[in-house]
């Protein structure tokens, strides 16, 4: 038995084959593509839950905005409007994909 062991042991260390690379895989984006109209079905971080377009934590530049309308809570550094710890019955819904 130790001997064919042995032999299986020794045929794979001398089998001077390189494998294949594993082929890549696109995963789907999560981020909207630049360029979509604000507001749509494809105007969505799937990251974060919200439309890309309002997505403050994928566009900081967004931040200032929200803050001088009075939406944007400290606490959790993101629009008060979207800020579910603070309202866990906040609803956002993605937009219904145009027909």
């Amino acid at each position: 038995m130790s001997a064919f062991v042995s032999l299986i042991l020794c045929v794979v260390a001398c089998n001077n084959s390189t494998p294949e690379p594993a082929p890549e895989v696109a995963l789907p984006s999560v981020h909207a593509v630049a360029g979509v109209v604000s507001g749509s079905h494809a105007d969505w971080c799937g990251e974060h839950a919200v439309p890309e377009s309002r997505c403050t934590r994928c566009d900081s530049s967004l931040v200032p905005a929200f803050q001088v309308t009075g939406d944007w809570c400290g606490e959790h550094a993101v629009p008060e409007s979207q800020c579910l710890q603070c309202s866990p019955e906040l609803k956002i819904e993605r937009p219904p994909k145009e027909s």
